[in-house]
């Protein structure tokens, strides 16, 4: 009766109501170990000015990124590592996806005439603690190109150990004529890349681990041609002994999700706002677990590399004058699902989210804060938080509510999601647990209940309960009492660490 009252006296002072349930927490799965590092991001080196920039690389830094991709992704298909830029051939026939990057790679050059080397990036990612992968150009430059390309970074001992074997040929550059003429199908792919590895593995680390694609068609619904093409390409998919890893990039659009094409255009309202929060968090946990169940079905002993996602529900470049479907808190608890779910296959060595930037065009993850310097949006907030987990290595044990039952998404498949998950994360003497409230509901945690005669060192969270507010602000860190029970507030992210 004493701890009872206890709880909520705190809750009380705390501003929460009184009448918030006790939440106990209890293991699913069985842990699994972290070799790090695991999760990362893309960066907008070409996009803005970042490797000149010390106020952008702190900010960076301080997001704990362990994997970073280079030089990207569409645009990889098109580098020229002699000129340090994209360069892109376009023809009157030439798609509009094709043509969308003539234009990028003009802007491109016209911004930086200097371009990017791997040489400037590579010591860029060591300033901000992340390694890394590299997408070698296979869509545009020859064999014989890319092995001079291997050679020099090998003589110059920057070879990355992971190596993404070019990006989304599944695609083929939006119908492109050529780019369909050379990736037709995935079994002439995988030949086509196996080539390219056979020449320039001689140059490779040790260590080093190969790539192959998958379309992951599964995570939104797509239908015609182009869908029968991205089923295909998966189930044409075998482990062959020659590569280690399969990539994914996951983009759960919303209106895909909600079987609704206005979802995707049109802002949140407090009418709309727990509809599309409840079936993009059903897709980015039950959907992007079906997928990757079902690559692991596929390809036993491999490797997933997920080196694009994100569970913004739109488009990865967002367009000028086009409402975002999701609010900062959607995002924020769609997020950090994915996260956690990635984090629960062992299966999954690689997770970078895209993409981190400080450009509004780009969907700025950083916002100035005043003082000559950038602050996390709360998305970014959170994945620093997993960032750092995640990345010191140790263990991750998935934990969910005990008792809780699944909420239904509504969206266009049968999918759910619990209102409550967490992770536990154990490096060294520091654990550290990532709690995550997706519904309205508040509760009281008892951290004894998880750690025994252990006081939290830190308690931190961010809550964001007004679902369609859609300010672009810097995430508001609240600092919790780490000496009594926690108020969980409802669609909140709650850090707890153990020194």
């Amino acid at each position: 009766m004493f701890r009872l009252a206890a709880v909520y006296s705190v809750l009380a002072v705390a501003g929460f109501p009184a009448s918030a349930d006790p939440l106990t927490l209890q293991s699913a799965g069985t842990p699994r170990q972290l070799h790090a590092p695991i999760l990362g991001a893309s960066t907008t080196a070409f996009y803005e000015h970042l490797l000149d920039d010390p106020a952008k690389t702190a900010a960076l830094k301080a997001m704990s990124i362990g994997l970073d991709r280079f030089p990207g992704g569409s645009d990889a298909n098109f580098y020229n590592w002699r000129t340090g830029l994209i360069e892109v051939q376009t023809h009157p026939d030439s798609s509009a996806y094709i043509q969308f990057w003539g234009k990028a790679a003009a802007r491109i050059a016209k911004g930086m005439p200097h371009g990017v080397t791997l040489e400037q990036f590579d010591g860029f990612s060591r300033q901000i603690g992340a390694q890394v992968v590299l997408v070698p150009n296979f869509e545009s430059s020859t064999v014989a190109d890319q092995v001079e390309w291997f050679k020099r970074l090998a003589h110059a001992g920057i070879v990355p150990e992971r190596i993404e074997l070019g990006n989304e040929y599944w695609v083929a550059m939006g119908n492109d004529p050529a780019s369909l003429a050379r990736w037709p199908d995935e079994p002439t792919s995988m030949r086509i890349m196996k080539g390219y590895v056979d020449a320039f593995r001689p140059y490779l680390p040790p260590n080093a681990k190969i790539a192959v694609q998958a379309a992951a068609g599964a995570i939104d619904i797509r239908g015609g041609r182009f869908g029968q093409r991205l089923k295909q390409w998966d189930e044409d998919l075998r482990p062959e002994p020659w590569f280690d890893a399969v990539t994914l990039h996951l983009y759960p659009r919303l209106r895909d999700v909600m079987g609704n094409p206005e979802a995707g255009t049109t802002a949140p309202t407090p009418q709309n706002a727990l509809p599309r929060l409840k079936a993009m968090m059903a897709r980015a946990d039950e959907g992007t677990e079906r997928i990757l169940q079902g690559m692991e079905r596929r390809l036993p002993g491999k490797q997933i590399w997920i080196t694009e996602w994100n569970a913004r529900g739109v488009n990865p470049v967002v367009q000028r004058g086009v409402d975002e479907p999701m609010s900062p808190a959607m995002e924020m608890l769609a997020t950090t699902r994915m996260t956690l779910v990635h984090l629960r296959h062992p299966s999954v060595t690689a997770s970078l989210f895209f993409s981190v930037g400080f450009a509004e065009r780009q969907h700025a993850t950083f916002v100035a804060d005043g003082r000559g310097s950038y602050a996390p949006v709360p998305t970014a907030a959170a994945l620093r938080w997993l960032n750092e987990a995640a990345n010191a290595g140790g263990s991750f044990q998935r934990v969910v509510q005990a008792g809780a039952r699944p909420v239904a998404g509504g969206g266009a498949q049968d999918e759910s999601y619990l209102p409550v998950e967490g992770g536990l994360f154990q490096s060294g003497t520091r654990t550290t647990l990532i709690l995550e409230n997706a519904s309205g509901d508040t509760f009281s945690f008892d951290p004894a209940t998880l750690m025994p005669n252990r006081r939290p060192s830190k308690v931190e969270f961010i809550s964001m309960p007004d679902l369609s507010d859609t300010a672009t602000l810097p995430a508001r860190i609240n600092i919790g009492n780490a000496g009594s029970v926690i108020a969980v507030a409802p669609f909140s992210m709650t850090r707890v660490v153990w020194e």
